[in-house]
């Protein structure tokens, strides 16, 4: 076994404040240097500063509190972390379920270029949440103050042109919505990359998945819960999604089997995190291996979270939102270092 790591960041204040405090917890962080790698040189500045302008401008306060940290100018940090004009991401998997009562989900892809942060921020020029790390200001998945939870599912690169990375969508989202039919409002107007699923759900019950492709979007909504994995359903998007769907049917089809209606948010977040579980995966050499389990309920507003093999975080959003911060600085787990099986 390896252990693997998550650094917690608890910063509230000024999003330029929550910028220098993220800063500060990535120093030494090799993930720096994947995200310089990545990043295009061709972006420019000018195009990424009317987009935040327009949807989140406190995220260029935050960008340039990043920039201040890091000893770097706001048009590197913009172009390094705004996850504006990428490469085309690698391929990954995601599974999630989310209903009137639940939001739950797996992140599963490769710890070599994952952020190992979980941060609790409270802006006090947006909404406060909770969420994974991706690319420093972005996230894999989130809840926020309001109540309304959100995770990213990657489809397919059909369509790729310049625009926003599904995880600066999210974090947008996560401080500027506070109710599902709200995101998907917001996803209609903002310049998507890349074709991906959006599970969320809010406080008041209203759930659904987003099917996002750079030129469209599509919503699935029902009364009863909700599965999103790696592929879309709606008839007028299939031709987005990627010509081998075996692993992401295979989840769908596990979860449509499960009755995972009745079950509780600790049995939800068990069938997601128990390392027998047929949604956990360990083929991290291929970027196919679970990360993190993420649940959270609407109605008691408790999180749970684990990285694998890892101790379960637990704890009631309001107590943090209150003032009360973690007494711990870092989440720890284990996984296999060769793989035990294809996802």
């Amino acid at each position: 076994m390896e252990e693997i790591q998550a650094d917690i960041i608890q910063a509230r204040g000024s999003a330029y404040t929550i910028g220098k405090q993220t800063a500060a917890v990535y120093t030494g962080n090799p993930i720096l240097q994947q995200f310089s790698q990545l990043s295009s040189a061709l972006t420019d500045y000018e195009e990424i500063k009317p987009l935040f302008t327009s949807y989140a401008p406190h995220l260029l306060d935050e960008i340039q509190g990043l920039a201040d940290g890091l000893g770097i100018t706001q048009h590197e940090a913009a172009v390094l972390y705004s996850g504006y004009n990428l490469p085309r991401p690698e391929a990954l998997g995601c599974s999630a379920y989310v209903d009137q009562h639940h939001y739950v989900r797996n992140y599963d892809f490769s710890p070599s270029l994952y952020d190992h942060c979980l941060s609790f921020i409270a802006p006090t020029e947006a909404y406060g949440s909770i969420g994974y790390n991706l690319q420093l200001i972005g996230r894999h998945d989130g809840v926020n103050e309001k109540g309304l939870a959100i995770g990213l599912h990657f489809v397919s690169n059909f369509g790729y042109r310049k625009g926003l990375s599904a995880w600066t969508v999210i974090r947008i989202a996560l401080d500027m919505c506070e109710t599902t039919q709200q995101v998907i409002d917001l996803f209609r107007q903002l310049p998507h990359a890349a074709c991906y699923n959006f599970s969320v759900g809010d406080a008041k019950g209203a759930h659904a998945v987003i099917e996002v492709t750079p030129e469209k979007t599509s919503v699935r909504s029902s009364e009863s819960g909700l599965n999103c994995v790696n592929h879309f359903k709606q008839d007028e998007l299939e031709a987005y999604n990627r010509q081998d769907m075996t692993s992401s049917a295979k989840r769908d089809n596990f979860l449509l089997s499960t009755n995972t209606a009745s079950m509780t948010q600790k049995e939800l977040f068990a069938l997601f995190s128990d390392s027998a579980s047929p949604l956990f995966f360990e083929d991290y050499d291929q970027l196919f291996g679970t990360l993190h389990t993420f649940a959270y309920s609407f109605k008691t507003k408790r999180l749970m979270t684990a990285l694998p093999r890892g101790n379960k975080l637990e704890l009631d959003i309001e107590d943090w939102f209150s003032g009360r911060d973690l007494e711990i600085n870092a989440m720890y787990g284990k996984i296999k270092k060769e793989p035990i099986h294809e996802g």
